[in-house]
């Protein structure tokens, strides 16, 4: 039986290797020939229940990181018949404390310096699921969860650009970025 999974692995390899090389989870090779790439940011909701957090502000955040990627030439439009694709974002969670969580590490020394920029920074974390489908048909091309923070010094109304603008572009990466394949060691002949 062992031999049978054994065998069934290998064949899988030799017959499917892209699935075992698998490429980052991106969508950025679907628009690589296609310039521009026309975006409508349909809906922005919040979930957070925090009274900081502007849907326009984060939408206007969301569109200036998408016309400023380099990688591909995005343009935003106002109008959704106009777009090849349109995301959707629903933010989840937004938190600003006054110091940031303490995270306990392995080792003394990294314990010592989280200890220390607990006590001096202060803290915000934000977490967005955002959605990205195909305009003409309706197909989703990408859906996840997007967690970021910042640990600084900064007061609470100068945390809300500083995540927005990290959350956005972290998205953009993450969705558009160029896929790597994995590395393999080729054996010496």
């Amino acid at each position: 039986m062992l031999r049978i999974a054994a065998l069934a692995v290998c064949l899988f390899c030799i017959i499917c290797p892209g699935q075992v090389f698998a490429q980052d989870d991106t969508i950025g090779h679907l628009f690589k020939d296609k310039s521009p790439v026309k975006v409508y940011v349909s809906t922005v909701t919040d979930e957070s229940g925090n009274n900081q957090v502007s849907i326009d502000g984060f939408k206007k955040s969301l569109e200036d990181s998408l016309n400023n990627r380099k990688a591909i030439d995005f343009d935003t439009v106002i109008n959704p018949a106009d777009s090849d694709i349109q995301v959707a974002a629903v933010i989840r969670k937004y938190q600003y404390l006054d110091r940031g969580p303490f995270n306990p590490n392995p080792g003394i020394a990294t314990t010592l310096i989280d200890a220390a920029a607990t006590a001096t920074s202060n803290y915000v974390e934000m977490e967005v699921l955002y959605t990205v489908t195909d305009t003409k048909n309706n197909d989703l091309l990408w859906s996840d969860d997007v967690k970021e923070y910042i640990k600084k010094v900064m007061t609470p109304e100068e945390s809300i650009p500083l995540i927005y603008d990290k959350v956005t572009r972290t998205f953009t990466s993450q969705c558009f970025g160029r896929a790597h394949e994995k590395d393999t060691v080729s054996e010496p002949m």
